[in-house]
């Protein structure tokens, strides 16, 4: 028996931050005697945040492809994704420092040699380094020429641009020399312009775009056209033909007229060339098909078919970084996909031809972030609540899964909190016409050593995901069991305005951000108290960017909401804590996101004034913890400083930690260990226990 919080665990806080590997661009080639070779890019925080290329041949051990010294990363909108692509024999990477990408030729269709590692730029250098950057390439076998996101910082004569120009442009595969397919003024141009994705013949393109102020989620549009290449009277390899808008768009634009705009993401096309892609027009991310192969005809998107039209699930997701995929067809039409419902996601095959899906034969995944399919083989990066996200190879023939990293759960079954889904009632302050309700999922504490004391309650975590646009993930994540080991319930919420549960629940946080989603998680708290679960004088708010937002804005206005007394303290790491600021000093995709999540500028100053956690910090009488990156470019360290002068002056207990080189999320193991380190001892202070295992703690002006 040891208090609460204080239990020795078995996951130090090295090992939560050496289990925190994340994995993307995924992709399945086929080599030349037909093998399936599954390649996927890798971050890893014990070798500085550095994401390697990794493949897998047939069944041998995954491998690292490239030297130690390759470094990839691409920093399109800043959050990057869609780094590492393949196409027409070839690897292609967005080099990290260059933010050009190389080309590697692959052998019969395999990875090179270590030994043999000499890829050569594939993209011209920019009038200044890094300024133009790149991500999420389409290649057609075959051709001379491949297309690519871009996004350019400085025009061609190295002149500064009062914003990055989002375009897609094609490449001569020859010269490496660019030319816009899409950019601002042209057909399906507009202040973003991404997703390239080519039909089997590369006969077409499809790509989705969208303006200022909405968001990816909020109106973008699918774009179609055909691609006409040769030729000396072209000004390019190729140049788009008919270009026309397929599906979503703002209210005015849809030409289904259902009064709202409607977000498309996720475009792809099958190996019979029709094109596929996920739109909310129902009120769900659901999969949408054309009717017939080839272009489809202007805005026949709006009203094509769904693929299981009745699912209250979501196979889409919000476009934070590039390069996502969340389902694919095997050569026998089947469809696999992707499907978040209930705060978990699950897996299925459906057969056109009848109708009907099964499951996937592999283990019951709730958490999906990649999904590709090559044939009959399927290839996730995916976990569940008692295994760690990883990469698993799938043979719908043989009905066998294989976990390529063989990840192993960092802590044996009886160490390791499974949560339960909650739904409970939330405040009025943003609905005040009606009750409302949120939902979170609950990790109770586990420990194969300790229980509590007797008549002693756990303290609770409240843990909030960035975005805000996002969800909890339902996997079995390090950076929770790090604090159920030790004997913390943690309440992980999706407010109002997470994804997962449909468009309606993800509008409640417009125009509401700052009120919605601070009353659901104060609500949470009330409520797991309120049953009995925790510890109601001993809950604690914790939460990155948007969600350190959230944690700063909850410690203020808890009192005045009517939560007086709900938290005892918060920690923010990389928050936004002066909303105007954030609105005038962000880069361009977030640049107006606000002007949907709080209100436009300048007509709504004193709603970003109302809102924001530094202009109320006199109401903050509880301690914080801030934790910050010093190269934050999303929220810039400014935004922690003022408020830490704030909180000086008032003599509220506090902390502020600055980590040299990090940026917008903390990358580097060592980073990772320290802030775990500051805030475990942060909550002993609070709290009142000893920690296990801080050698250091931490001291509070």
């Amino acid at each position: 028996m040891a208090p609460y919080g204080a239990w020795r665990s078995p996951l130090s806080a090295d090992a939560a931050a050496r289990a925190g590997h994340r994995y993307s661009a995924l992709a399945i080639q086929r080599d030349r005697a037909g093998a399936a070779v599954v390649w996927w890019a890798e971050t890893r925080p014990a070798e500085g945040g550095r994401i390697a290329v990794v493949a897998v041949v047939d069944d041998g051990g995954a491998a690292d492809v490239g030297p130690p010294s390759l470094r990839i990363r691409s920093r399109v909108s800043e959050y990057g994704g869609g780094a590492v692509w393949l196409g027409d024999g070839s690897l292609w990477a967005v080099d990290d420092r260059a933010q050009r990408v190389i080309e590697h030729p692959l052998v019969e269709g395999r990875p090179p040699a270590a030994s043999a590692w000499s890829p050569r730029w594939a993209t011209a250098e920019p009038p200044a380094p890094a300024a133009w950057r790149h991500a999420a390439g389409a290649v057609a076998d075959g051709r001379g020429w491949w297309v690519v996101e871009r996004e350019r910082h400085v025009a061609h004569d190295g002149t500064p641009l009062d914003e990055p120009a989002n375009e897609l442009v094609v490449v001569d595969r020859g010269t490496g020399e660019a030319t816009v397919m899409v950019g601002p003024g042209s057909p399906g141009g507009g202040d973003f312009a991404v997703a390239p994705t080519l039909s089997p013949d590369g006969s077409a393109m499809a790509w989705l775009r969208w303006d200022h102020p909405d968001m990816p989620w909020d109106a973008a549009e699918l774009w179609v056209a055909d691609i006409r290449e040769g030729g000396p009277e072209l000004p390019a390899p190729v140049v788009l033909v008919d270009a026309r808008r397929i599906a979503g768009g703002t209210a005015d634009v849809r030409a289904k007229g259902i009064g709202r705009p409607v977000s498309v993401c996720l475009p792809s096309w099958d190996g019979d060339g029709r094109l596929w892609w996920c739109d909310d027009a129902t009120g769900w991310w659901h999969l949408v098909h054309a009717q017939e192969p080839g272009v489809p005809v202007e805005g026949s998107g709006d009203t094509a078919p769904r693929l299981v039209p009745t699912a209250r699930e979501e196979v889409g997701e919000p476009r934070w970084v590039a390069g996502g995929s969340r389902y694919g067809f095997t050569d026998d039409g089947r469809v696999v996909y992707a499907a978040a419902a209930d705060g978990r996601d699950s897996v299925w095959v459906l057969d056109r031809s009848t109708g009907e899906r099964s499951r996937l034969p592999a283990p019951e995944f709730t958490h999906v972030e990649r999904l590709v399919v090559d044939g009959t083989t399927v290839a996730l990066v995916a976990g569940s609540v008692e295994t760690p996200t990883s990469v698993w190879r799938v043979d719908l023939v043989a009905g066998e899964a294989v976990d390529l990293r063989d990840t192993r759960a960092p802590l044996d079954p009886e160490w390791i909190s499974r949560p339960y889904p909650l739904t409970f009632p939330t405040g009025r302050v943003a609905a005040p016409d009606g009750d409302a309700e949120a939902h979170a999922l609950v990790y109770p504490p586990a420990s194969g050593d300790h229980v509590g004391p007797q008549g002693e309650l756990p303290p609770l975590v409240i843990r909030i995901h960035g975005g805000p646009t996002a969800s909890a993930r339902a996997e079995l994540s390090a950076s929770v069991q790090f604090w159920t080991t030790r004997g913390f319930t943690v309440v992980d919420v999706n407010y109002r305005g997470s994804v997962g549960y449909g468009r309606t629940y993800r509008d409640l946080l417009r125009g509401t951000w700052g009120v919605a989603d601070v009353e659901d998680c104060l609500a949470a708290a009330r409520y797991l108290a309120e049953q009995g679960r925790v510890d109601g004088e001993r809950c604690v708010i914790r939460g990155g960017s948007a969600g350190g937002f959230t944690a700063l804005a909850a410690l203020c206005f808890q009192a005045a909401w009517g939560y007086r007394d709900t938290l005892a303290a918060a920690c923010s790491l990389y928050g936004v804590t002066d909303l105007a600021a954030m609105a005038a000093d962000t880069h361009k995709f977030e640049s107006r996101y606000l002007d949907s999540l709080v209100a436009p500028l300048p007509e709504g100053a004193e709603v970003y004034r109302a809102r924001s956690p530094l202009h109320h910090a006199e109401r903050i009488d509880r301690p914080v913890l801030l934790l910050q990156g010093t190269e934050d470019k999303v929220v810039p360290p400014s935004q922690a400083e003022v408020l830490v002068d704030a909180l000086t002056r008032n003599g509220v207990p506090h902390a502020y930690v600055r980590f040299p080189g990090e940026g917008h999320g903390f990358h580097r193991a060592e980073t990772v260990v320290a802030a775990l380190h500051a805030e475990l001892s942060f909550y002993g202070r609070v709290l009142g226990f000893d920690p296990h295992g801080i050698d250091a703690p931490i001291d509070l002006d």
